[in-house]
């Protein structure tokens, strides 16, 4: 299973909004949400396209069991190819922006997870152990922090 909660201690949205002077919490949380999904998206890795599909963003929940499982009639691309599967991120982030529209803005406990029982083992460089590829969501959760202050500042300089 792999699954990162949004906020990050430190890095409350309420207290965000204040900080820069943000009326409109949603609009920060939305945005936050946009940004750490373009982010998760471009770190994951494509060699089926069935990973970078199967992310999902939605309310945090204490049950949630990663049970999906790649079609073995999917193409992938092979170990050394260096071509991905055209589109897969693009259509991967388009189903995150559907979640992010669908989310509960009034909500505080966002994650963003993948329903792919192996993506424990992409989270852990098991399948890339010869490449550089990084844990995408150890990875954004790090830039978390970051993220949420860099949307803050573009919101606040749109709206002077």
């Amino acid at each position: 299973m792999t699954q990162m909660r949004v906020q990050r201690k430190g890095a409350i949205f309420e207290d965000t909004a204040k900080a820069f002077g943000l009326d409109d919490v949603k609009e920060l949380k939305r945005d936050v949400l946009t940004a750490m999904a373009e982010e998760l998206v471009s770190k994951s890795p494509v060699d089926s396209g069935t990973y970078v599909k199967n992310h999902e963003v939605k309310l945090r929940s204490g049950s949630f069991q990663a049970t999906g499982i790649r079609d073995s009639n999917a193409p992938r691309r092979t170990r050394g190819d260096s071509v991905s599967v055209s589109g897969a991120r693009s259509e991967g982030l388009s189903l995150l922006m559907e979640d992010i529209a669908q989310v509960d803005l009034e909500a505080e406990s966002f994650v963003f997870r993948n329903i792919m029982g192996y993506s424990k083992y992409i989270e852990a460089g098991v399948p890339n152990r010869k490449t550089s590829t990084v844990p995408p969501y150890a990875s954004t959760v790090r830039e978390a922090p970051r993220i949420i202050q860099e949307v803050a500042q573009k919101i606040a300089s749109r709206n002077r």
